[in-house]
C-alpha cells in the first residue's frame, strides 16, 4: 500500500502520522491533543481515521491507559526514523538556501590565488564550514572556457573580449609593473621608459595570458618590438629567474605584497602602461546560488582591501 497515494479517502495524512508519533510518544491522547491544540474528540477521530485507512489497530487504550499495539510499535518507529529524515532534510535545505551548506567551484588566476584568495577562502570557511570549495587555477583563456561549459560556477580573472553567453563585473583596475634585479637598470625611477627594455630579455608566462597580453599591446603601442623573451609557466618562477639575473618580467601590482622582493626592485612604466580589468565571469543564463553569494560577499571587499594596500614605489 502507497500511504501518501493520492485519494479522497486511501491515504494516510501528515497530520495523523504526527498525531499518531505524538501519541506515541506521550501515551497520552489528551496530552497529545493538546500538543496539537486540538479537542480530545478531535484528536481520538484523527487517529481513528489512520487505523480505518490502515485496517490496523494502532492503540490498547481504556479511560486511564493508551499503549500502543505490536503493529503500532513498529510503525511507531518506522515513522520515527521517516519524520526526523524530514526534518533533517528541511533543515538541510534551509541551510542551503542561507549559503550555509553546498558546493561551490571557483576558478581563479595564480596570481590572485595566493594572496587576495587564499586570505578570503580561510575566513568564508571559518564561517561557513559545512559548504564545499574546489578551487581551480589557470590561465585566463582556459578559465572562460571552463565557465561556458559549466565546470566552474564563476572566475575571478582578467576581463577578455569573449563569448556572448558570459557576463562580467569588473572589480578593479590592476596595474602590470616591471620588476627587475636591483642595479639592472636606473634605480629610484618613478616610470620606466619601453625603449630602455629593448636590448633586455623578458620573462614571460608560457601560453595565452592576460598579464603576457597587455605586455604585449603596450610594447606595439609604444613602437617598440617586443624584445626576446624566456617563457616559463608560474610567476613565481619568473620571479626567481629575475633574481638571478636572467632578464626582468612584469607582475600584477597586486600581487607585489606577496612576493619576495628581496633584491629586487620594480617600477611604473610610462604610458600606455599595462592593465588589467579584474572581475568575476559568469554564464548569463544561471544564478549565483546561495553559497556562491555568501563567497562572493568576502571575495569582494578582500579584493578592495588588496587594491587600497599596495605597495608603493620606491621614488
Amino acid at each position: 500500500m502507497d500511504l501518501f497515494s493520492p485519494g479522497p479517502r486511501s491515504a494516510v495524512t501528515l497530520r495523523q502520522v504526527h498525531g499518531f508519533l505524538l501519541a506515541g510518544k506521550l501515551l497520552s491522547f489528551s496530552d497529545a491533543a493538546t500538543s496539537m491544540h486540538i479537542s480530545q474528540s478531535a484528536f481520538s477521530q484523527l487517529i481513528r481515521e489512520m487505523e480505518r485507512v490502515l485496517d490496523l489497530r494502532l492503540f490498547e487504550r481504556t479511560t486511564r491507559h493508551v499503549e500502543l499495539t505490536e503493529a503500532g510499535q513498529l510503525l511507531y518507529q518506522k515513522m520515527q526514523l521517516g519524520f526526523a529524515q524530514i526534518d533533517d532534510a528541511c533543515a538541510e535545505a534551509r541551510a542551503l538556501a542561507r549559503g550555509e551548506r553546498g558546493r561551490v567551484t571557483m576558478g581563479t588566476l595564480s596570481s590572485l590565488a595566493v594572496g587576495v584568495v587564499t586570505r578570503a577562502l580561510s575566513r568564508f570557511v571559518a564561517q561557513q564550514p559545512h559548504v564545499r570549495i574546489a578551487v581551480r587555477e589557470d590561465y585566463n583563456g582556459a578559465l572562460l572556457d571552463r565557465v561556458v561549459s559549466g565546470e566552474l560556477d564563476f572566475a575571478l580573472c582578467a576581463y577578455a573580449n569573449t563569448a556572448s553567453e558570459l557576463e562580467f563585473e569588473q572589480l578593479c583596475a590592476d596595474e602590470l609593473v616591471l620588476l627587475y634585479r636591483q642595479g639592472s637598470f636606473a634605480m629610484n625611477v618613478r616610470a620606466m621608459d619601453w625603449s630602455s627594455l629593448r636590448d633586455a630579455q623578458l620573462i614571460v608566462y608560457a601560453g595565452n595570458t592576460s598579464s603576457h597580453e597587455q605586455v604585449l599591446i603596450s610594447f606595439l603601442a609604444s613602437d617598440i618590438a617586443p624584445p626576446s623573451s624566456l617563457e616559463v609557466n608560474t610567476m613565481f618562477t619568473a620571479v626567481s629567474m629575475v633574481r638571478a639575473g636572467l632578464g626582468f618580467t612584469f607582475v600584477p601590482r597586486l600581487s607585489l605584497g606577496d612576493i619576495d622582493l628581496s633584491g629586487l626592485a620594480w617600477c611604473h612604466m610610462e604610458a600606455p602602461a599595462p592593465t588589467r580589468r579584474i572581475g568575476i565571469f559568469k554564464r548569463r543564463d544561471r544564478r549565483f546560488s546561495p553559497a556562491a553569494v555568501r563567497l562572493l560577499e568576502q571575495l569582494r571587499p578582500e579584493l578592495a582591501t588588496a587594491m587600497a594596500s599596495r605597495p608603493l614605489a620606491l621614488v
